[in-house]
């Protein structure tokens, strides 16, 4: 799945809501802003971007209208966005290694705001 969104207006909402969570607000090399969040072009992409593992605090990259955002320096926890809330916090290795990364995403896209927000996705 090819990434065909345009998240312009959603990147400064993505960034304040960084910057309210107490972990990636404690972010200081670099310290967090939008320019830490990069466009990923395709799921494939995404998913070779999480398994990698190693991504300092603040660091985020978005698909589409779901952006996350790294809460652990040096690690796998990513604060999940949709649109302009925050729901979830996962950590993207067991969803991989179980070959479940793509249709994870794809249920992540297709939920509502209210089943997001009761993690029913």
């Amino acid at each position: 799945m090819e990434n065909d969104f345009d998240a312009n207006d959603l990147i400064e909402i993505w960034e304040a809501i960084g910057l309210d969570n107490p972990w990636i607000a404690e972010a200081n090399d670099p310290p967090f802003s939008k320019h830490m969040l990069v466009r990923v072009n395709t799921l494939q992409q995404q998913e070779l971007i999480f398994q990698y593992g190693n991504w300092c605090l603040g660091q985020g990259y978005y698909f589409k209208n779901l952006c996350f955002i790294n809460q652990i320096d040096g690690g796998d926890e990513w604060l999940t966005i949709k649109n302009d809330y925050a729901f979830e916090s996962i950590t993207f290795q067991r969803i991989i290694k179980q070959g479940e990364f793509i249709a994870y995403i794809e249920s992540l896209l297709n939920a509502t705001k209210e089943q997001c927000i009761n993690l029913e996705y």
